[in-house]
């Protein structure tokens, strides 16, 4: 794997200055599954300072953990110091065994507290489940996402101290929810996930998510991708819970952009539902939004476009943006010698229906010629 041999260089170079260093967590548990990681993460006992002396490119996290990100061809990796005195404990300070597993520059695992065995049985456990839960409450809704993903049984004593202290998830920040619940979602297992989340009571401690049994039932029935985007999944959310706009989301702290995406996608689709596809609606909505529709409608159980037949529609369409009409602002100015004002807007906006509807040409004295028609 490419992305393991680039942090090998990384690991070379500390172990050069004579520092430990290992790539930890995750990326080992990938390995061994022969998954592809998202992150690379690597710890050392190298101080911040010593990290930053050591490399061209860095980056100084404001985190809890002393983390330094290292830019290396292209990549970013996180290398943190030690948590504790050595890697063993750092090691078992982590939320689980199958993220409690180190590799060294050469390839040797250390395994101090059995991942790869409860790897190869699919086993969720942790070395000390009430502690390592409750020093990060996220651990306990990180456990449903690895049950969403890997689909692997939760350990009995990891169940109880989930059932007993999910309560406490309250405290947990927002954003950090938002980024597990996502995962959650897109895992293939996300059923049996979901079947946690109601069995435990859990659902009813995760902050931001309004979620009750009839929800989390009707999210588990869905077949949606695993690569799937972020902006089609809140938007399933949303119609799921029955919203007509993404004001929900709000709560999360999602960015402004994704909620007025997921808004143009709830917009398309409650118009969807009142009539099919024409040219003037499927040029306001655009080609990608519309097929994001026509996929949540399939998602839904609901008749559907195909995306060929959507591009049918939209290439017989004569322009695709105001920016492709033949017309602007200032040719209006100089044909009626008015003063600018919003008339301007609502004229480029009556020409570009007549294009996109073929009432008129996208050519600019045939749309001045029409406008004027129309204002007679």
């Amino acid at each position: 794997m490419k992305q393991m041999e680039e942090a090998n260089e990384i690991l070379s170079t500390l172990n050069k200055e004579g520092f430990h260093a290992y790539i930890v967590g995750g990326a080992v548990r990938d390995f061994l599954l022969n998954r592809r990681s998202a992150d690379i993460d690597i710890v050392t006992s190298a101080q911040p300072d010593e990290i930053r002396s050591l490399f061209p490119k860095t980056i100084q996290m404001n985190t809890e953990h002393q983390t330094v990100i290292v830019r290396l061809n292209s990549q970013l990796y996180e290398v943190t110091t030690f948590r504790g005195d050595s890697l063993q404990q750092d090691l078992f300070e982590r939320d689980l065994t199958i993220n409690s597993m180190a590799m060294d520059v050469e390839g040797n695992l250390i395994d101090p507290a059995n991942g790869e065995k409860d790897l190869q049985g699919r086993y969720l456990r942790s070395v000390d489940p009430v502690k390592t839960m409750t020093d990060d409450p996220l651990r306990m809704l990180r456990v449903a996402r690895f049950v969403s993903e890997l689909g692997f049984a939760v350990d009995e004593d990891l169940m109880k101290v989930i059932y007993s202290n999910h309560s406490i998830l309250h405290s947990v920040a927002v954003e950090r929810v938002a980024k597990e619940w996502l995962k959650l979602f897109k895992g293939i297992h996300r059923q049996s996930a979901f079947k946690l989340l109601i069995n435990s009571s859990m659902y009813e401690s995760i902050p931001g998510l309004t979620l009750d049994k009839d929800v989390l039932n009707k999210l588990s029935r869905l077949d949606i991708d695993q690569d799937e985007t972020d902006v089609v999944c809140w938007t399933v959310y949303c119609l799921v819970l029955n919203v007509d706009n993404a004001n929900i989301l709000k709560c999360l702290a999602l960015s402004s952009q994704l909620i007025r995406d997921v808004n143009k996608r709830l917009v398309g689709y409650w118009l969807r539902t009142e009539q099919l596809w024409t040219n003037l609606s499927l040029y306001d909505t655009t080609i990608q939004v519309a097929k994001d529709i026509e996929y949540i409608r399939s998602l839904l159980g609901e008749a559907a476009y195909k995306g060929t037949e959507l591009e049918q529609i939209w290439g017989l369409i004569p322009i695709h943006s105001r920016s492709e009409l033949a017309i602007t602002g200032r040719d209006l100015l100089n044909e009626t010698n008015k003063q600018s004002g919003p008339w301007i807007k609502d004229e480029l906006r009556a020409a570009e229906e007549a294009v996109v509807t073929n009432n008129c040409e996208n050519e600019k004295e045939c749309l001045l010629e029409w406008l004027e028609r129309r204002r007679k």
